[in-house]
């Protein structure tokens, strides 16, 4: 038996925790609907369902860990609210990962600054038959999060204030920058670089200090920003970089650049002078970009370029008070690098194949002649959330074939952390005991995986091939998996899923008649 065997075995009898979802209750959309047509279709979610699963994540108070790149899947959500139905590119499994905390506790002792578990459970994946077992490989840190303090801050903001940012986007930024303001502390110091018609800097390198008087100032200043002129982003980002590196010399802590934009930088130009090269050779004097898309598509083809650069990570946010929630939450973390230069190879044992992997960030990942995978992450962040990277199984050789016992893979992993000191470790998928019940990121990662290729594969059929049928059935199915699994902490993707059924049912034509209030024999047309 394994480690974390024994661990669960050893806690099935102590805190098991049962929590209750009701269909059609509290983890359903108030748009849910209960149609001849899904009755027909589909089979009818329960009444109640339980999920169990041993709180291991309640022991401790330790902080979490998840790779850079999208650290939300904001816009497909906004979209999809709105009633549409978004590009497979705009989102990312690592985007929806790290709006999930995802523990995995296996009973591993946490002994390093990044902590690394593992652990393997049967899936069915709605668009992926094929796949039998889904593993994951858990990030965690062994910083206590009552005690831990980031490191001063020098914060370089730039801002685009072009027209297109005129109105709302703008708006939404400078109460963004309301909230930096008073969230920084003595030690810390920041820039605002402003572009659009000129690039300049509208408020110098200010150290925070203990008075009132210069926090004063600083809001004073945010409020006078006003919306003019073209876009020169490069130009903007040269500057915050040039400030950047300049006061970071005199500054004892970490210097970072915060990008505001509702344009999508050009990503393609990867030139000394471009935005990448740029984002580049800051990264390299150790100072890392947070990009901020505002009111924009900010997609996964955006957050793969920048998280292939050590230190880059990205956020969209559709109004003030999504971001503002978010920085006030969040701001330590999502500034606070923990680990970088993670290489990781994963190989299947035998009897099994390598048929998935999600969570990933760039486009670093290459394929082993013997069908394992080595892949690079740049950056491993601070969260206040536990992170992971999940990875599909199926049988080697027939479909049909039983699983093999014993681990399905093993990972070898090195990274680096801040002080460039290097550390490996080595951890076999083994699956999770039967019977036992799963830890809450693995339960919460095989519906998450679900989901996300099922929008893959969904939003696919309706943008690509014109076919609404299949997409419709996909996120209809998907749908249902969730309601009936009982797995807490998902009611917003059980939303997001009904939203987006409602969506492709009228698109595909199965929005049905409205339900009368007198039900009709379906026969005889009469009243019952």
């Amino acid at each position: 038996m394994s480690h974390f065997a024994h661990a669960a075995a050893r806690r099935l009898g102590q805190c098991l925790c049962v929590l209750t979802l009701a269909a059609g209750g509290a983890a359903a959309s108030p748009h849910e609907r209960d149609d001849d047509d899904e009755k027909a279709r589909m089979p009818a979610a329960p009444k109640a369902m339980s999920y169990e699963f041993a709180d291991f994540a309640l022991e401790g108070q330790a902080l979490g860990a998840t790779p850079g790149g999208a650290q939300d899947i904001a816009f497909a959500r906004d979209e999809i609210a709105r009633g549409g139905v978004p590009h497979a590119r705009t989102f990312t499994p690592e985007g929806l990962f790290s709006e999930h905390d995802l523990p995995l506790e296996t009973g591993r002792p946490c002994t390093q600054l990044l902590c690394l578990t593992a652990a393997a459970a049967p899936v069915e994946l709605g668009a992926q038959a094929e796949a039998r077992t889904l593993a994951q490989l858990g990030f965690a840190s062994n910083l206590d999060a009552a005690t831990w303090h980031r490191d001063p801050l020098n914060l370089v903001a730039v801002v685009d204030k072009s027209g297109s940012m005129s109105g709302a986007p703008l708006e939404t930024v400078k109460a963004s920058l309301h909230v930096v303001a008073d969230l920084l502390g003595p030690a810390d110091q920041l820039t605002v670089v402003l572009y659009g018609d000129r690039v300049h800097v509208h408020v110098p390198t200010m150290q925070i200090g203990t008075g009132a008087g210069n926090k004063r100032s600083l809001h004073a200043a945010i409020d006078t920003i006003t919306s003019e002129g073209s876009t020169d982003m490069e130009s903007g980002l040269r500057m915050g970089f040039d400030v950047a590196r300049q006061t970071a010399s005199r500054f004892g802590g970490r210097t970072r650049v915060m990008l505001f934009t509702d344009e999508r930088p050009n990503v393609g130009d990867t030139s000394a002078r471009g935005f990448m090269g740029m984002v580049r050779e800051a990264s390299r004097g150790g100072v890392g970009l947070t990009t901020v898309g505002v009111g924009t598509q900010f997609g996964a083809e955006l957050a793969t370029a920048i998280s292939s650069v050590r230190g880059g990570n990205l956020f969209f946010f559709p109004n003030a008070a999504t971001m503002e929630k978010k920085f006030r939450e969040d701001l330590d973390t999502m500034v606070t690098e923990l680990a970088h230069d993670l290489k990781l190879t994963v190989r299947a044992t035998h009897g099994h194949a390598l048929v998935g992997l999600y969570g990933i960030p760039g486009e670093a990942v290459r394929r082993l002649p013997d069908g394992g995978l080595e892949m690079d992450v740049e950056t491993i962040f601070l969260s206040r959330d536990k992170g992971g990277i999940f990875f599909a199984f199926a049988p080697e050789g027939a479909g049909a074939l039983p699983p093999v016992p014993g681990p399905v893979g093993e990972a070898t992993v090195s990274y680096r952390d801040l002080m460039g000191r290097a550390f490996t470790d080595r951890l076999s998928f083994d699956l999770w005991p039967a019977g036992a019940p799963l830890p809450l990121g693995l339960a919460r990662g095989r519906l998450l995986v679900d989901e996300v290729t099922t929008l893959k594969a969904a939003t696919a059929a309706h943008l690509e091939k014109n076919d609404q049928e299949t997409a419709w059935r996909l996120v209809r199915a998907a749908k249902m998996r969730f309601v009936q699994s009982g797995v807490p902490g998902l009611e917003k993707e059980v939303e997001l899923l009904t939203r987006l059924d409602e969506t492709l049912t009228k698109l595909s034509g199965h929005a049905g008649e409205p339900v009368s209030l007198r039900p009709r024999n379906p026969l005889t047309g009469l009243p019952d």
